[in-house]
């Protein structure tokens, strides 16, 4: 744990300063480039980018409706069939890369939702449609983390629909089965440095938002180790607003800090825009108003934690959140 003479220098740092990352453009091992003293901070006082519905790529848009959608996405789709499952589609997907492709791009932070299904005992994930199973997925991301030892990747599972306790038990098994002895324990928050990640080779944070299943699973951190700020509106400016007033009444220190900066769409946006998509209708000026929330920020205690976006790959995003971690 580093000390606080250490969290105020780099709180003194803004999005301005490139890191070294930033200036290669190489972000496969960002964390294992960080200088010294940020490999010291817990890991709630650095600059981590994220990705929302990160696995969205993968929605398929001819499954049913998946648990969780709103009646009237079910009634669009139970009248027009097929061509209302192609616009559940387009308003569904989120992300244009696989999770590997995201990881290599720099994303250390993976929000996921999951669901049962019919006819099936397999688990999936879940925004509309279904997409992949839990299973191929969590396999895909502990490859890459295989090939890059010295990456950690925080998994955060914080929806979950139609599932019993003993569809959690499941779940919680594939984790453990899938990553091992990579999960690093629920611990205290201001250890969670990467040199102490490292020195125990874990390579990965479970958050799991089911505080019955996490009352007696060490591997798991519950939902009260997480704080995520979703501004739910269709407007940038209320975006950018509600972000600010949660960052200027002060982080909880005992909490990763999640800020969402994504627009949702509802029944109206997308009924207005019904041939369009959401990549080209909301991400854009979410990512540009985002960005213009990150200018002058700085990382530490009070700062900016875990930023997340829709289509990480637009307007060097991921560069953009890295350069607010000091490259000295």
């Amino acid at each position: 744990m580093a000390d606080g003479g250490d969290r105020h220098d780099a709180d003194d740092v803004g999005l301005k300063e490139e890191s070294i990352q930033a200036k290669t453009g190489d972000f496969s091992n960002w964390m294992s480039k960080l200088p010294p003293r940020l490999c010291c901070e817990p890991l709630k006082n650095i600059a981590i980018p994220g990705s929302h519905d990160s696995f969205s790529f993968y929605l398929d848009d001819t499954s049913e409706v998946a648990a969780g959608s709103p009646d009237t996405v079910r009634n669009l789709v139970s009248v027009f069939g097929a061509t209302a499952k192609k616009i559940v589609h387009n308003w569904s997907v989120t992300q244009s890369l696989t999770f590997k492709e995201q990881l290599d791009h720099g994303i250390r932070y993976l929000d996921l939702r999951v669901s049962t299904r019919a006819h099936t005992s397999d688990l999936f994930f879940v925004h509309g449609l279904f997409g992949n199973t839990v299973e191929s997925g969590l396999r895909e991301i502990n490859e890459w983390l295989d090939a890059h030892p010295k990456e950690v990747v925080l998994i955060d599972f914080n929806h979950f629909y139609d599932m019993s306790a003993e569809d959690h038990q499941i779940l919680v098994l594939q984790i453990q089965q899938i990553f091992g002895d990579k999960v690093c324990p629920l611990m205290d928050i201001d250890k969670s440095a990467l040199n102490v990640l490292w020195d125990n080779k874990w390579q990965v944070i479970v958050f799991y938002c089911h505080d019955d299943t996490t009352i007696d699973k060490t591997q798991l951190w519950p939902s009260n180790c997480i704080q995520s700020i979703w501004p739910n509106t269709t407007e940038a400016p209320k975006m950018v607003n509600r972000l600010e007033a949660y960052l200027t009444r002060g982080r909880p220190n005992d909490k990763f800090y999640v800020s969402q900066g994504v627009l949702t769409p509802t029944g109206t946006t997308i009924l207005q825009r019904i041939s369009s998509n959401l990549k080209d209708v909301c991400a854009p000026v979410a990512m540009k108003n985002l960005l213009f929330f990150l200018k002058n920020k700085s990382i530490g205690p009070k700062g900016i934690n875990i930023v997340i976006a829709d289509f990480i790959e637009l307007d060097d995003f991921v560069s953009k959140v890295l350069a607010l971690n000091p490259s000295e």
